[in-house]
């Protein structure tokens, strides 16, 4: 038990990872398997609480993948400007037949 507690430890560091002030609350929902693995990271003291774990975890994915949402980001940003002319152009048409 001391050996995995230690190995957790080592592999969640939060100078490992970065753990830094978290400012915005997200709600979710979660299945009740993954609620207990989160339940015994806290007995094992590796994280403080459950939302602690979560929002370190949930960071470090998307970290890993943050080419891939640097991408996404883009491709929104190309998005929101086609839907701002959209809507220009509705609102010159709605204008013209006023």
């Amino acid at each position: 038990m001391k050996r995995i507690k230690g190995e957790l430890l080592g592999r969640f560091s939060k100078e490992r990872f970065g753990l830094t002030r978290r400012e915005v609350s997200v709600m979710c929902r979660l299945s009740g398997r993954t609620v207990s693995i989160l339940e015994a990271l806290v007995e094992l003291e590796i994280f403080k609480s459950k939302s602690e774990a979560v929002a370190l975890i949930v960071g470090k994915v998307l970290e890993a993948q943050k080419d891939n949402f640097m991408k996404l980001k883009s491709e929104i940003t190309k998005i929101e400007r086609i839907q701002d002319s959209a809507k220009d152009i509705v609102s010159d048409a709605l204008k013209s037949i006023e």
